[in-house]
């Protein structure tokens, strides 16, 4: 185990929060809330595959990779909120979104990784490297980026076989009382 990113990750993965490809048995499983029967009122229509977005509605970027957005049992919001106060800051609102790849494809992982911040340089957002304490996995990055006044954290966080790409929205945390 490296850092607690990990545990995070794959507690998600375990929860279903994660619908990757419509072959993989987490797409099988994603989302089965109702013990594998269609909700009520919806006939089965097959094995459909599961949604991607074209891009982050807090950044307005497009993603040339498009990605599978993350349900969030409270886990990434919880990592996101301590990761902001550790560079001063409160997340606001909060996106996640997961890529799914072949295993050990570290070419196609930073694509994926180099395609997005690509697309966030381009709608305008300056992006840098942030130091965050909370983060203890040497492979998980934050970034903080930039644009007029808004300002947006972005946690990635590459596996073997997948990424994850956390955003929130961020203001400036509140000096505490005295």
């Amino acid at each position: 185990m490296r850092g607690w990113m990990r545990p995070l990750i794959l507690s998600a993965l375990i929860l279903g929060a994660a619908p990757f490809t419509a072959g993989s048995a987490l797409a099988q499983n994603a989302g089965n809330q109702n013990g594998g029967k269609p909700a009520p009122g919806k006939e089965a229509a097959g094995k459909e595959a599961p949604k991607t977005v074209a891009g982050s509605a807090l950044a307005q970027v497009p993603f040339a990779e498009q990605p599978f957005p993350l349900q969030d049992d409270g886990t990434y919001k919880e990592f996101m909120g301590a990761a902001a106060a550790d560079i001063n800051r409160r997340c606001t609102k909060l996106e996640s979104y997961g890529w799914e790849f072949k295993k050990d494809d570290d070419v196609r992982r930073d694509q994926i990784l180099e395609s997005t911040l690509g697309g966030f340089r381009k709608a305008g957002w300056k992006m840098g490297e942030v130091k965050v304490r909370t983060i203890r996995d040497p492979g998980t990055t934050a970034y903080m980026a930039e644009k007029a006044k808004q300002r947006l954290l972005a946690v990635w966080t590459p596996m073997e076989d997948a990424a994850i790409l956390l955003l929130c929205e961020t203001e400036a945390a509140q000096a505490p009382k005295k």
